[in-house]
């Protein structure tokens, strides 16, 4: 006579699997702790100040370096979005550089930097001039396809990918869920169950 240890309860997987998960949120919480996004320090101009003219270059500071990818600034002021050239990345900081000739006013800096793990931030602040920046400023039609070209936003850069930690994550979740449904299906037979067949 076969005898058989009894079966789990089928209520048993959907209690592991909870386990399970919770437990992978917590493994996946703690990586993301230890990945903070970048913080800003400060920037130049300050928010709210007030310059004398508009500055050469506006200068986001960071906590850590930022990737280049998905990184830009947009800076507008009275006469439109006056950022020219690519953005500079240096160390901890952020900069961009802005035309010559830009009129005195309010200006305002809205920024996406990408995080050295991946995620995007972003944020804005603002700064008045009291009188132009010194040089020429462009003509008219010059500035208009200058506009055009920067008419972009911070929020059309690509969005985020899964990072390790995830495909890690459902790969354990998987692994789990195989096992236990093995294991409910498996009967298990004893020594002495194999002596009562022989």
């Amino acid at each position: 006579m076969n005898r058989r240890l009894p079966r789990l309860p089928a209520r048993w997987l959907p209690r592991a699997l909870a386990a399970v998960v919770a437990a992978t949120a917590l493994l996946v919480g703690g990586a993301s702790a230890a990945q903070a996004h970048n913080i800003l320090v400060g920037t130049s101009p300050k928010n709210g100040s007030m310059t004398g003219a508009v500055p050469a270059s506006v200068t986001l500071t960071f906590n850590e370096p930022a990737l280049a990818v998905g990184t830009i600034l947009i800076v507008t002021g009275p006469a439109g979005q006056v950022q020219t050239g690519a953005t500079i990345l240096v160390n901890n900081t952020v900069s961009q550089h802005l035309r010559p000739g830009s009129p005195a006013g309010r200006y305002t800096v809205v920024w996406r930097v990408t995080s050295s793990d991946g995620h995007p931030v972003s944020g804005q602040f603002v700064f008045t001039a009291m009188s132009a920046s010194p040089g020429q400023a462009p003509a008219a039609s010059s500035a208009a396809t200058s506009s055009h070209r920067g008419a972009q936003t911070p929020a059309t850069t690509g969005g985020q990918a899964f990072t390790l930690w995830w495909v890690v994550a459902l790969a354990v979740v998987a692994l789990v869920l195989l096992a236990a449904l093995v294991q409910t299906r498996k009967p298990r037979t004893t020594p002495a169950d194999e002596r009562d067949q022989g």
